[in-house]
């Protein structure tokens, strides 16, 4: 076994001295962790998501979406990340009240005039419940995602609107700073009693619970501020984070029916090259 802690720059070989490390490094940890500015397409993932072969192959919408605009789904939570991060429910329902109306649209998390995709007074950041499937990923029940919605006629990035009007497998990624994170650590030992209750309330709800098994720790980040940007990438933290189209679900509703809420039309989303492959 051998598992990084990038913010102590040492690799670890049992996890008896991983824990030890980081129970007594955990204040130090903290600061340093929400001191940081990342971005979350730096914050890789251990494994790739899975094509959704099964998908329910029905019309349907997790909320209502205009026919003009376009949904980047910038960041989703529950998944383990490289850095041991799981992104906990609620982490983004403060910043985006706090943020709406000053968040850029950019490509590759480029504060630049030549990189803006959309400006603030165009950006419309929320928060919505999105079933994995309906991001044509294989795992049960919902995750909650960050998204923008933008109207297509204040796309002022030329290229970014060809990727965008040619449907080309694209993906997003957030620029944030740490409020509040707690660490999780799976051990019964007393030491560790407080980071065992707090790692047994969390992990019921990571996807890719392969990942968090072998680590045997985590960081959960209850609140995180969105800093000035989301942006889109080549490559996000993870595949989940694509550009959604109003034209993969049914135009003629508003107001979806409750029984194909959150389900996904499986041969528009390969049409619109959700995956990549």
């Amino acid at each position: 076994m051998k598992i990084f802690i990038p913010e102590l720059n040492k690799t670890f070989t049992n996890k008896a001295e991983l824990f030890k490390e980081l129970k007594a490094n955990e204040s130090k940890l903290i600061a340093i962790k929400k001191a940081a500015i990342y971005e979350s397409k730096s914050k890789g993932q251990f494994a790739p998501f899975e094509l959704m072969k099964d998908a329910v192959s029905q019309k349907g919408q997790p909320f209502p979406m205009k026919s003009t605009a376009v949904y980047p789904i910038i960041n989703t939570i529950n998944y383990y990340d490289s850095h041991g991060d799981v992104h906990r429910p609620g982490i983004w329902s403060k910043s985006v009240n706090e943020q709406d109306g000053k968040l850029f649209y950019v490509m590759d998390h480029e504060l630049k005039t030549t990189s803006i995709i959309a400006w603030p007074s165009d950006v419309k950041p929320m928060v919505k419940v999105v079933s994995w499937a309906f991001l044509g990923k294989n795992y049960a029940g919902p995750t909650e995602a960050l998204v923008y919605e933008i109207e297509m006629d204040k796309i002022v990035h030329e290229q970014a609107k060809q990727i965008i009007e040619q449907k080309r497998p694209i993906q997003n990624s957030v620029r944030m700073q740490y409020v509040k994170l707690r660490l999780g650590i799976n051990s019964n030992d007393k030491e560790y009693a407080e980071n065992k209750l707090y790692f047994d309330s969390v992990y019921p709800d990571i996807v890719n619970k392969e990942a968090v098994d072998e680590a045997g720790y985590l960081w959960g980040i209850e609140e995180a501020k969105i800093i000035k940007e989301g942006s889109m990438v080549l490559f996000g933290s993870n595949d989940a984070t694509p550009i959604t189209y109003p034209e993969s679900v049914d135009d003629n509703s508003d107001n979806p029916d409750p029984a194909t809420a959150n389900q996904v039309d499986y041969a528009k989303l390969v049409k619109h090259n959700f995956f990549n492959y």
